[in-house]
């Protein structure tokens, strides 16, 4: 039982990265017995996976006929990122009451491997240590839990986010952004914490159209039941 379930949560974990990082690219089919063979196991935690991952919006599983990844659902997006950025402007100010110094190095720290990373065009690096800052104002706030909500429930909004990175200037935005937002924090100046968070959150909706335009089979389509 134990071994079974190490294979499931293994399992999981890597179908979602791939899913995440957009190696395994929306609307693609998802096949369980090439996975069961590639990762030398039974087909039974390979299915229990990609159900977890349905229940998380990120696969689409049909009965008889198999399983696909999930296309970008622009509503999802933005609920999920409204459900983003309630959860981080709350979490501020309790990283303003908590942070030491050394937390505030850290955030400093994982910009500096972000730069690091746009140096060597590697954007899903990027985006790891991108999540990587966000959560460690969390865990500083001692609210790691919450963003454990976050990273679960916004599947659709951070694939969403890894196209937006092919966009012109949005890797050198993204890190001007983390960088003054630092200094707000640094500062302990709330007001001006949460008025570039608003701006680092909301940007998507300036490059949402030209993500859609390049990539337009990577998106579900409004029905005209939603129109």
């Amino acid at each position: 039982m134990q071994v079974r379930r190490t294979a499931g949560v293994d399992v999981y974990e890597r179908i979602k990265s791939d899913i995440l990082t957009l190696y395994r690219i929306p609307g693609s089919e998802i096949k369980i017995n090439d996975i069961a063979e590639d990762m030398g196991i039974s087909r039974s935690p390979v299915r229990d996976a990609l159900m977890r991952l349905s229940d998380e919006g990120l696969v689409d599983i049909v009965p008889q006929r198999g399983c696909w990844v999930s296309l970008i659902d622009l509503e999802r997006v933005d609920e999920e990122r409204f459900l983003r950025h309630s959860l981080e402007k709350s979490v501020l100010s309790y990283f303003i009451d908590y942070a030491k110094e050394s937390d505030i190095s850290r955030l400093f720290y994982f910009v500096s491997l972000q730069k690091e990373a746009l140096r060597d065009g590697d954007g899903n690096v990027f985006f790891t240590y991108d999540d990587q800052m966000h959560q460690s104002i969390f865990e500083s706030a001692r609210k790691a839990r919450i963003w454990q909500i976050i990273a679960r429930e916004t599947g659709h909004y951070r694939r969403m986010r890894i196209l937006s990175f092919d966009q012109p200037g949005v890797l050198d935005k993204n890190i001007e952004q983390h960088l003054h937002l630092i200094d707000a924090l640094s500062k302990k100046d709330l007001a001006e914490a949460l008025k570039i968070e608003g701006e680092h959150i909301f940007k998507l909706n300036f490059e949402a159209n030209e993500i859609i335009k390049d990539n337009p089979k990577y998106f579900k389509k409004v029905t005209d039941e939603a129109e």
